[in-house]
């Protein structure tokens, strides 16, 4: 069924509550979930099962059928007590924006929106927030007052420093995160992509779950810029004058380079990856993605 697209960026912006558009967002997108998609991020394959007659069809396991000739149903358990800790980018480079939201606000929602929607599912949410270095780090909870005070948090965050360091970060982060988790990364991934993977490669050895969601902006894709333009580097302060013909084909070649070595890596390392621009709608993104991973589970 075809959803129609309501919650966009830069109408959810003039909200001033966050916790107002975390609710709007869950609720108006949740009504339109099977509730085993809406459980996308805490719902783990755990044996098969003969299927009896009657049973619905959907979790069937076509793959054990082609090997046995049998009817086999795959059963899933709720883990009712995940532990999640979203990990949120605030870098300098995270303050850049073309349309209503910079990186970091859309970061910020979509931080709120998480929380919203696994707490209402009973989970654990943790935030932590960097630069250079850790700036905020709160284990998960699942109460509804420690998501308050995630939302309360989240409401204060500003731009951080210059410089980042995604690797080095994730890798001091992993030390401090000790029970298996689920890891959901929110970051423009402006970094050498080799170092960012050892740290998320960190999180994958001590066996969390990691997901990636690489945030851009749609400027940074399109360079839709015409004539001689002065660029900066938001993270060094470094600036270049340039015609954009004459810089344009090689951007995009570089920045196609990079995209396709975080995808590659992040397959590479069972590492769920999703990519949006801040002006994507949040409920058409996030029921994408979850829609995706249910598919997953669910072979």
């Amino acid at each position: 069924m075809e959803r129609k697209v309501l919650l966009d960026p830069k109408v959810l912006i003039k909200f001033s509550n966050l916790y107002l558009v975390a609710k709007t967002v869950v609720e108006g997108f949740i009504a339109g979930l099977h509730k085993s998609a809406h459980r996308g991020f805490s719902v783990e394959f755990s044996e098969h099962r003969e299927y009896t007659p009657g049973e619905d069809i959907r979790y069937i396991d076509w793959k054990v059928f082609g090997r046995t000739d049998r009817f086999y149903i795959k059963v899933f358990k709720e883990e009712t007590n995940l532990k999640c800790y979203i990990i949120l980018d605030i870098s300098t480079s995270m303050d850049y924006k073309s349309t209503s939201l910079t990186k970091l606000e859309y970061g910020t929602l979509l931080s709120a929106i998480l929380s919203y929607l696994m707490i209402k599912q009973k989970d654990a949410v943790g935030l932590v927030t960097f630069d250079s270095d850790i700036r905020t780090f709160i284990n998960p909870m699942s109460t509804n007052p420690h998501l308050h005070y995630l939302i309360e948090t989240l409401e204060k965050i500003e731009p951080g420093e210059r410089k980042t360091s995604i690797g080095a970060v994730l890798n001091k982060i992993a030390q401090n995160v000790k029970k298996r988790s689920l890891v959901i990364l929110i970051s423009d991934m402006f970094d050498d992509p080799a170092l960012t993977m050892r740290g998320i490669s960190h999180f994958r050895h001590k066996h969390h779950e990691v997901v990636v969601f690489h945030l851009l902006d749609p400027s940074e894709i399109m360079l839709p810029f015409t004539g001689d333009c002065e660029f900066r580097d938001m993270e060094t302060g470094e600036k270049l004058v340039a015609n954009v013909l004459d810089v344009s084909r090689a951007y995009r070649k570089i920045l196609q380079e990079f995209l396709g070595d975080i995808r590659k890596s992040c397959a590479e390392n069972n590492v769920d990856y999703a990519r949006t621009t801040t002006d994507n709608p949040f409920d058409y993104f996030l029921y994408n993605y979850l829609g995706k991973r249910h598919s997953v589970i669910n072979g």
